[in-house]
């Protein structure tokens, strides 16, 4: 289960948007993602450590400024 940091919306990662293809970051996938609530963006991490521990979080994205 995938909340959104923003309205803190809950569901499975598939029914939130995936705006790009998933890259690796260290042991993680990463995957930018909208939220189909409120449309905003974060990035959700997850993966298993080296050691076997599983962790996922989920980053804010700050929207660019328009000039």
């Amino acid at each position: 289960m995938v909340k959104c940091p923003f309205c803190g919306y809950e569901a499975d990662v598939s029914e939130f948007k995936l705006l790009r293809e998933p890259w690796k970051f260290r042991f993680y996938t990463v995957r930018m993602l909208e939220c189909p609530k409120c449309h905003k963006v974060f990035n959700y991490y997850s993966g298993v450590s080296p050691r076997g521990k599983k962790s996922e979080y989920v980053i804010r994205i700050k929207p660019r400024s328009r000039r």
